[in-house]
């Protein structure tokens, strides 16, 4: 298996490379089934990427506060393009002729494309609208607890 990690700063190099960013923390675990997580920061904002048994995720937060009020990637997006229907895409099963590294890379391939695509204000500088993704996050959660009966 590879190192996830660096993985994850070579799909995003961008960040780095153009907009300014530094890596904050970088992790990699082969023992915990590859988990992974890469943080980066600007002055602004700080991106956290995350590889958790082959599913990679992303959450955007205004890097003075704390990441556990920082945004689930998909609400950020939903906000910002709200026609983009479904941010992650979670294979149930591997392809016979792929390896989990391959499935993981495609999934930060197009993780990395979205957020270059339809984030670029964020990743230059501009400020997170929390009062409107918070709106965005709270209708998600009511429609999952809808969903779930309760």
């Amino acid at each position: 298996m590879n190192d996830r990690s660096d993985l994850i700063v070579q799909c995003f190099s961008y960040l780095i490379d153009e907009y300014g960013f530094k890596i904050e923390r970088k992790e990699f675990d082969s023992s915990m089934m590859g988990n992974a997580i890469v943080i980066f920061k600007s002055t602004k904002i700080g991106i956290e990427i995350v590889i958790d048994r082959d599913q990679a995720l992303l959450s955007i937060g205004d890097q003075s506060d704390p990441r556990k009020y920082w945004f689930e990637f998909g609400d950020v997006v939903q906000f910002l393009a709200p026609f983009i229907d479904n941010v992650y895409d979670f294979p149930e099963e591997k392809p016979e002729t792929t390896t989990w590294d391959d499935v993981v890379e495609s999934q930060l391939n197009r993780l990395a494309a979205i957020l270059r695509q339809y984030c670029e204000p964020l990743l230059a500088g501009e400020p997170l609208m929390k009062t409107e993704i918070k709106k965005v996050e709270e209708k998600r959660v009511a429609e999952m607890f809808k969903r779930l009966g309760h």
